[in-house]
């Protein structure tokens, strides 16, 4: 049998030199992909995907079996029925279903930890197996010994038994090793083991070995950390995060999806436990936990602390290196993606963090370079996969996957000519995914990240000419300038209320009725409403821009009314149905330069593993020739900003749109 070419990692080679290895474009490549992947889709992948949504519906636990169980041929009893001394513990299997809304569904210890033993393991024996009996899947077959180090036992159980958690999953003995078919919906599931578990774990290795370094951990965790310890605690952080734990993809992905909820177990040496026990915050909770033998700490609050202190100290540092080392390991992306926006006066985030969940998880170490692509989908939220076995086979480039995946899931990358591109084919893919895509975001809300993410285009269908996605498009028309309303001392209306009754009594220069009529109705029936009723539409997206022009009436920042145009006709509507939100009061000052917008916005289907879509973009529009063109040939859409705006659509469909691709990717 031949052996399978797998996908080859050119991460590190530039997208020139990878074009030039094909003898095509880059987008003519990805398109490649693109239709092996339909033609494979139709059969075997509907069941591979098939698969990946069932498999996690039955989740598969071990769970340590009690003294009055039925004994394996392994275990030793004594006349008494107790298990003799010495004897293997033995571990049984139970399914549960963590994706149903019931009480204790989501109860299991998720484990995260390499599979290989670390040096710190190796040098006090933790390389050790057979202490651990697994249940076998098939009934009547004997126990064997678990494939899982008797240390990283030992440490899951005491931290099962503290939480009081029976159920445990781990992926060596969880998922079927043996079994093709199971693995791969494994893969592509693993992100819901992790979200859905109550009580994820991460077992590091490196020991706090000091007081002095268990008294700096203390400080970092207090927010006391003096000038002459930052020195000190560096190298602490950095003995910490060069932890193997942190350098494989795979762990990375169970850290990202168990979110808020992933705990670092951090080993301390015996003789430091009554000093962790006694450190406590103001409010007598342990700073450390209680766990005994080890130090745990939300993960989540580990990398903001450490993020924040990096960033900081490293302003005061000739040599950065240590500091970035650590930033690249542990960041935590809400606050190293921030920055300072001179359009809103504070820190924000303008930027997508796919493209930097990419090149993470291109830097960390991993046995099969496709298994890259599931984890990337899993933590980007892609509903759109490929077949990696299919990507094996031909032996693809990871880069150019990469980019398909990207593109076929609606992540928006700047294509205007007028701007010159900030990616270039000598970029390597993460690179050019980070220059190109786009960096003007303007989130309503206070989780930025989690909005930038769900920034993302509707049924996007890729071919030689672009992006083809569905979306309104408006012509912006009147700009509205107002002094501040947060200037005025009383106000007996709502600012968007105040702004609808504006709008009707020509308070802008003309009368706009059907505006205010559909601004008015939405808030009696909206969020704003004190009571109201469920709605289909994308609620919770109207409220954000409505929270932006509302915003805006406060600051006085310029508004702009769009028309709609309908999609069959070209035409667009003689009343305006839309309110833009200018960056500043400056906006627009000619308003008689042509300028359109592109919206869309579509709620997740429920019970999915989809997310919220929607985009909000100011755009140049290339109108089709009316002679000659092909038949239902759409406009181009060519990216200028994103535009937050409120807009009522209803009673005119989506049109299609086409977003051509930057002409570095066609060359």
């Amino acid at each position: 049998m031949s052996k399978v070419p797998g996908v080859v990692k050119d991460t590190s080679l530039s997208l020139g030199e990878i074009r030039d290895r094909n003898s095509s474009s880059i987008i003519s490549s990805v398109l490649d992909i693109k239709r092996r992947d339909d033609d494979k889709r139709r059969v075997d992948d509907k069941r591979r995907i098939d698969a990946s949504e069932n498999w996690p519906k039955e989740l598969e636990c071990l769970y340590l079996a009690g003294d009055n169980e039925e004994p394996s041929g392994k275990r030793r009893r004594l006349d008494d029925g107790t298990i003799a001394i010495g004897s293997s513990e033995l571990l049984r299997r139970r399914h549960i279903a963590p994706l149903l809304d019931v009480k204790g569904s989501r109860d299991y210890v998720a484990v995260s930890y390499t599979w290989e033993a670390s040096k710190e393991e190796g040098e006090i024996g933790g390389e050790k197996m057979g202490s651990y009996l697994i249940e076998p899947r098939k009934t009547g077959g004997s126990a064997l010994p678990s494939n899982v180090r008797d240390t990283v036992w030992k440490r899951v159980l005491n931290y099962a038994e503290h939480v009081r958690c029976k159920n445990i999953w781990i992926d060596r003995e969880c998922i079927d090793q043996e079994n093709e078919t199971d693995k791969e919906a494994a893969i592509q599931s693993m992100h819901l083991v992790y979200g859905q578990s109550k009580w994820p774990i991460a077992l590091l290795t490196r020991t706090i070995k000091t007081v002095q370094e268990l008294d700096l951990f203390a400080k970092l965790v207090l927010d006391e950390i003096d000038p002459e310890d930052e020195p000190v605690l560096l190298n602490l952080l950095d003995h910490i995060t060069s932890d193997l734990w942190w350098t494989r993809a795979w762990t990375f992905q169970e850290d990202y999806r168990a979110s808020v909820r992933m705990m670092l177990l951090i080993p301390h040496r015996r003789n430091l436990e009554d000093l962790k026990q006694a450190t406590t915050d103001a409010y007598g909770r342990h700073v450390l936990g209680d766990l005994e033998g080890e130090i745990c700490i939300n993960s989540a609050d580990f990398r903001e602390m450490v993020t924040t202190f990096c960033l900081s100290y490293r302003k005061r540092l000739e040599d950065t290196s240590v500091c970035d080392r650590i930033l690249r390991t542990a960041p935590k992306y809400n606050v190293l993606l921030k920055d300072e926006s001179p359009l809103l006066g504070t820190n924000s985030v303008s930027r997508s963090m796919s493209p930097r969940i990419l090149s993470d998880i291109i830097s960390r170490g991993i046995q099969v370079e496709s298994d890259r692509l599931a984890i990337m989908a899993n933590c980007c939220g892609y509903s759109t996969r490929l077949n990696t076995k299919l990507l094996k086979h031909h032996g693809s480039s990871l880069s150019l996957s990469i980019l398909a995946l990207y593109l076929l899931n609606g992540e928006i990358i700047a294509n205007n000519p007028s701007r010159p591109s900030q990616g270039t084919l000598d970029n390597n893919i993460t690179e050019y995914l980070s220059k190109q895509s786009l960096d003007n975001f303007r989130s309503p809300t206070d989780t930025a990240l989690t909005f930038i993410k769900s920034c993302r285009f509707i049924d996007p269908r890729i071919t030689e000419d672009g992006t083809w996605t569905r979306g309104h498009l408006w012509r912006l028309g009147k700009v509205i300038r107002c002094e501040p309303m947060r200037s005025k001392k009383f106000r007996t209306m709502n600012p968007l209320a105040e702004f609808a009754d504006g709008l009707q009594y020509r308070k802008y220069g003309g009368c706009y009725t059907e505006l205010a009529a559909c601004l008015i109705m939405w808030m009696e029936t909206g969020p704003f409403a004190v009571s109201r009723k469920r709605s289909p539409r994308p609620w919770e997206w109207r409220e954000w821009m409505a929270d932006e022009v509302q915003e805006a009436l406060m600051d006085g920042k310029a508004l702009r009314l769009g028309h709609l145009i309908h999609p069959e006709s070209g035409r667009e509507g003689t009343a305006p149905r839309a309110i833009f939100v200018g960056s500043s009061d400056e906006d627009w000052e000619d308003e008689t330069e042509e300028s359109f917008a592109f919206t869309s916005a579509r709620p997740a289907t429920p019970n999915t593993l989809e997310i919220h879509k929607h985009v909000s973009l100011e755009v140049d529009v290339e109108w089709p020739e009316s002679e000659g063109r092909p038949p239902h040939a759409p406009p181009k859409m060519y990216t200028k900003r994103w535009l937050n705006g409120l807009c009522f659509y209803e009673g005119c469909p989506r049109q299609s749109v086409l977003f051509p691709w930057p002409p570095e990717l066609t060359e």
